[in-house]
């Protein structure tokens, strides 16, 4: 069986890397005592998949992970036992059975919402979303590796909209391109003035048959 956990990544938690976050799950697997499969082969490792990678600094509530089960396990006794097991920063807040034949959370995954508080004049953050929403292409500059490339974000954007005073950016989040939402805060920034923000991660969204849905409940279904 499989089953998907959502977590949440707060705190000094911000700042461990994907790579220390696959071990703190595989030692809190090991504490939780989970009937985790593992592997085979030479270096056996439990059978863990996170849906998407999160940049290291940015704190998320709503992180989503699966695992392989060698035996069935309620849902409820799951979150608890993986609850008591996971250190500080790392939160499980839901967990739930996938059926058989439910695609991977990494393949179904498509978008990732962003919740940011903004320090600085809405009206002309307003007028520089509606702009940016408008553009069919919006070019930006974007370094990697030491590298920087002129890229076009703009079909990369599903939505930028208000929410209690807040920005909240749905962005690509799919295997065929993922966009971080500090080029797209950046981008506004040099179009309304500089301003301060700071987002989180608060949604992993996948296709449903109405428009974007919790990545979770379309897997389960």
């Amino acid at each position: 069986m499989r089953i998907a956990l959502e977590f949440a990544k707060t705190g000094p938690a911000r700042y461990i890397s994907h790579l220390d976050l696959q071990r703190a799950f595989s030692r809190a697997i090991r504490r939780s005592g989970l009937p985790v499969k593992l592997s085979e082969g030479f270096n056996p490792h439990y059978v863990v998949s996170f849906a998407s990678a999160l940049a290291v600094g940015m704190e998320s509530a709503a992180e989503c992970v699966e695992m392989a089960l060698s035996q069935d396990v309620a849902t409820d006794e799951f979150l608890l036992r993986i609850a008591k097991a996971l250190p500080p920063g790392l939160e499980a807040r839901r967990a739930v059975r996938l059926p058989q034949g439910a695609p991977k959370l990494m393949a179904a995954l498509r978008y990732a919402e962003y919740t940011a508080e903004v320090d600085g004049g809405r009206e002309a953050i307003g007028r520089a979303v509606e702009d940016m929403m408008a553009e069919t292409q919006v070019m930006v500059d974007k370094t990697s590796k030491g590298v920087t490339k002129r890229i076009d974000i703009r079909g990369m954007i599903e939505n930028i909209s208000w929410r209690d005073d807040k920005l909240v950016l749905r962005l690509a989040a799919a295997q065929e391109g993922t966009l971080r939402p500090e080029l797209v805060m950046d981008e506004l920034c040099r179009r309304a003035g500089r301003f301060g923000w700071r987002a989180v991660r608060t949604a992993l969204l996948a296709d449903g048959p109405d428009g974007p849905m919790d990545l979770l409940d379309r897997c389960r279904k």
